[in-house]
């Protein structure tokens, strides 16, 4: 059921009068709700009452930790300070959240959260200390914007008096996050301020508390302009409050603002002496420095900005931190000099216990049954194609997903506790002219649609499913939400009211920034399908996203990750969101939910080992999982990249072999003469095959004949074999050697030893010469193989160090990487394969065996854990002709704006 006013107002009324003193408990909820209720503006039904106190209640039970931090040497300001600090800002900012129904144990760490952040920056009371640099990591679609609104509030109260907020490069964002900082910072409607009209309209936090609102230069309508804020006159020091610019990442924009300050605001010697808080949204896009030798456009006009104050703060705000200012430059010295590095602190938030996140959707273990896989997407679009690709017709698994979203909106009409604004995304191209064409075909099926609902649906159950079009959405049903609390003749009779307000928009440069705007929509809510590409990647959010078609073929985790609008929060509908995309992309994305936990496991063990950020830059630039970035960044221009990889603690494996049956035959030779070439005997671990104490030089000499796919670009077996062969590190000096059983046919590997072979399922990709183990979840090991060769105290120990961890106490399964930390040698797999083609056996010479190997490192010393990589990049680009990698978007960097 849908909650009246007065039910909205009894909720929003006690959660704030209840969370003033600290969280509540359920007695204490129902105890002021019940009172509160006597009220007239609070009097509800006895239904109504019912299900404001479950929602207080599910409100009750989600949680946020305070995340982990990684700090240089600084001194604490803000608590000395607090007594003087009027919170105005923040204070009510913090009453809107708990209005809109946010979690009170979420308020409070946020409260925490920001506090520590701020006493990293710069004190604006202070000329000590500056200037400040920092980074925020966080989740894609996790609440960053809520994170850096509240820093924002406070740092206003503080002292600080400009805020530049950076956003993407695209306009659409940059006016979504400046009506997000209108409502939740300024508290005016910005468009009615930097007018002629000078119109004064009190939005948001304003209608809280309405005595003051900061000053803004920038507008819904328009970005920075010379021209406007000269004619309204604008200075900074003609504002006795903040004031607030939102600005996108356009280097000719940053340019006239940089010019603008320093010809109108600035002191003799080209500088103001203000505390500036430049905050730094999606900083891993444009901001980074990808030119070694000379800083890229905007990167430079960044930096530009800082330098016109002395006392300035940045602080960078990014899901996806291998693609950021620690990998690129060449050397420690290299990044310190950067000012864009976070030399000062590096801050990983926590998610609430609600966030719906990669780990949640992909986890290695089970998929979330939202997941739908696509198996006929590629003969409509292509891999590699182009902007000239004519479509005609969509996918069948498209239009199905296009009736899910219209059968999901009935049943959240019917169930009324859910979002009004209602969409649905289609990305199934970085070309701006197939979207078009995507979203003309899109739109005439709704269209056909709507029709026939209003047409059909009304009449009686057995004259409506005459239709073709409902009997289909009868289908949809029984196969999707057969299972709801609601049936069929209660859906049909919603269909109308929920598929009629369908609207159909493409979300790309030639569309414009408007084109998804909630404004005007606040009461009944916009229902929407967007069809768009990259501008559907970056920080854009599509309020109440509850359906999603996804067809790109990208392995960059950075863009994999932002495209990801799926990820956030679904409040009342987590089981009506459904998710199509093909096998190989859910894949990557489990591989990268597993690469980012390693990667906050990182900031953990840096934090309770006092590290410095530069000491975290350093691991982020050396991990395997940057080389794929490193890589795509330096492709367009460079041959060859030499890069420095960490193999502390990583695992490493060939996934991908080359289609050649002399490689293969010469591979397997291989791996059977460093068997024959073991000193000892062989135990059974299992039925495991496993050595322990084995020579280095027998690994050594196995990686220097054995030849990997080049795409393979964390495992190059000549640098590695280089890397032991030279390394005094006392723990690479003798190994474990493990011959993995499977289930498949006996296989002599040496005399009186015998392993059954692997099962394992082949894909063939012949546009990159490659064989793909476990088709595309390019894995070749199975879970639990890192332990071989470690005693039992060893596994218990490591067993016990993870399940201690407050993180893991949901996670059913160890993973692998849980084993490494407690390795003391490491440890050589020799896979050997029997694979399948689809049902035909994948065929080799005679007498030979597929073979893949799989590394496993212990923790290493942190002289001896870096390989020198390197990558020869004429032949990856090569190889990956013809793929999304290799082709430019449509979908590009907007026009520059003159001024």
């Amino acid at each position: 059921m849908t909650l009246t006013e007065n039910a909205r107002r009894l909720e929003a009324a006690t959660v704030t009068t209840l969370s003033e003193t600290g969280i509540p408990n359920e007695q204490d909820i129902l105890s002021l709700a019940s009172q509160l209720r006597k009220i007239p503006v609070y009097s509800v039904t006895d239904e109504e009452f019912d299900l404001v106190i479950r929602r207080l209640h599910q409100a009750l039970r989600i949680d946020m930790g305070l995340g982990t931090r990684i700090v240089n040497e600084y001194t604490p300001w803000l608590q000395a300070r607090k007594p003087s600090i009027d919170p105005f800002y923040w204070r009510r900012y913090q009453l809107s959240l708990k209005a809109q129904g946010l979690a009170p144990k979420v308020v409070n760490a946020l409260d925490n959260v920001t506090d520590e952040i701020l006493d990293l920056s710069g004190d604006p009371s202070s000329h000590n200390g500056w200037p400040r640099r920092g980074l925020v990591m966080g989740d894609v679609q996790s609440g960053k914007t809520s994170n850096y609104t509240a820093l924002i509030s406070k740092a206003a109260d503080a002292g600080y008096r400009l805020v530049i907020l950076l956003t993407g490069t695209l306009e659409s964002l940059r006016r979504q996050t400046q009506g997000r900082l209108d409502a939740g910072f300024v508290g005016l409607d910005s468009s009615g301020v930097v007018t002629r009209n000078r119109k004064r309209r009190e939005i948001g936090v304003g209608l809280i508390d309405g005595r003051r609102a900061a000053g803004v230069f920038t507008s819904t309508l328009t970005d920075f302009r010379v021209s406007t804020v000269n004619q309204l006159g604008f200075r900074l020091d003609a504002f006795n409050e903040p004031v607030l610019l939102v600005v996108k990442k356009n280097a000719r924009i940053l340019a006239n603002l940089t010019e603008w300050l320093r010809n109108y605001n600035a002191n003799s010697e080209g500088l103001i002496d203000l505390p500036l808080l430049l905050v730094d949204d999606e900083a891993d896009n444009a901001s980074v420095n990808t030119n070694p030798e000379k800083a890229t456009a905007i990167n430079a006009a960044i930096r530009s900005v800082l330098k016109v104050f002395p006392r300035s703060t940045y602080i960078g705000f990014t899901a996806t931190p291998f693609a950021n200012v620690f990998i690129h430059p060449e050397s420690t010295e290299d990044m310190l000099g950067d000012d864009l590095f976070p030399r000062d602190f590096v801050y990983a938030l926590d998610s609430p216990s609600n966030y719906i996140g990669a780990s949640k959707l992909f986890g290695n273990v089970d998929r979330s049954p939202s997941l739908r896989l696509v198996e006929d997407g590629e003969a409509i679009f292509p891999r590699g194609h182009t902007a000239a690709l004519h479509v005609s017709k969509l996918p069948t698994s498209l239009l199905e997903s296009i009736r899910t979203f219209v059968i999901a909106n009935a049943i959240m009409d019917l169930r009324g506790n859910c979002p009004r604004h209602r969409s649905m995304l289609i990305n199934v191209s970085h070309f701006t002219a197939v979207q078009e064409q995507v979203r003309d075909i899109v739109d005439e099926f709704m269209r056909k649609l709507q029709e026939d609902v209003r047409n059909y649906s009304a009449l009686p159950e057995d004259e409506a499913l005459q239709n073709l079009t409902i009997a289909d959405l009868l289908s949809t049903y029984r196969s999707e939400f057969a299972v709801c609390e609601f049936s069929w003749t209660e859906v049909q009779a919603a269909l109308s009211r929920a598929a009629l307000p369908i609207s159909v928009r493409s979300v790309n440069q030639r569309s414009g920034a408007a084109s998804v705007s909630y404004v005007g929509y606040e009461q009944d809510g916009l229902r929407l399908i967007a069809v768009g590409g990259n501008s559907l990647s970056r920080g854009l959010t599509l309020e109440g996203l509850c359906v999603s078609y996804f067809l790109r073929y990208t392995q960059m985790y950075d863009s994999l990750l932002q495209m990801g609008r799926w990820f956030g929060y679904r409040p009342n509908y987590e089981d009506l969101m459904r998710l199509w995309m093909t096998e190989q992309a859910a894949n990557w994305y489990s591989h990268i939910a597993e690469a980012s936990e390693e990667l906050r496991d990182q900031v953990r063990h840096m934090q309770t080992s006092r590290l410095r950020p530069i000491d975290f830059g350093i691991k982020v630039r050396s991990h395997p999982d940057a080389l794929v970035i490193t890589a795509r960044n330096k492709m367009r221009h460079s041959s060859e990249v030499t890069r420095i990889m960490s193999v502390s603690e990583e695992a490493l494996e060939t996934p991908r072999l080359l289609i050649d049956k002399a490689i293969i035959t010469g591979n397997y030779r291989a791996m059977m003469q460093a068997i024959d070439r073991i000193p000892s005997e062989s135990h059974l671990e299992g039925a495991s095959a496993v050595w322990t104490g084995v020579p280095k030089e027998i690994v050594v000499e196995l990686l220097r004949a054995f030849v990997a796919h080049p795409l393979n670009v964390t495992f190059h077996p000549e640098d590695l074999a280089s890397f032991v062969h030279r390394s005094s590190e006392p723990k690479l000096q003798w190994w474990d050697v493990v011959v993995p059983s499977g289930s498949g046919k006996d296989h002599p590997i040496r005399k009186g030893v015998a392993v059954r072979l692997q099962q394992r399922k082949l894909a063939i990709d012949e546009r990159s010469r490659s064989i793909l183990v476990n088709e595309q979840k390019l894995r070749v090991g199975s879970r639990g193989l890192e332990r071989a060769g470690m005693s039992d105290a060893q596994i218990a120990e490591a067993e016990r160090t993870f399940r201690e961890d407050p993180e893991n106490s949901e996670k059913q399964n160890v993973p692998d990487r849980a084993y490494r930390a407690y390795r003391k040698r490491p440890l050589l797999a020799l896979h050997f394969l029997e694979g399948k083609v689809g049902e035909a056996d994948f065929a080799v010479a005679e007498g030979t065996v597929l073979g893949a190997l799989g590394l496993s490192f212990p923790r290493l010393s942190s002289e001896s854990e870096r390989v020198i990589y390197r990558i020869n990049l004429v032949e990856i680009r090569n190889l990956l002709s013809g793929t999304e990698a290799g082709e430019e978007s449509d979908d590009a960097e907007e026009e520059l704006i003159e001024d």
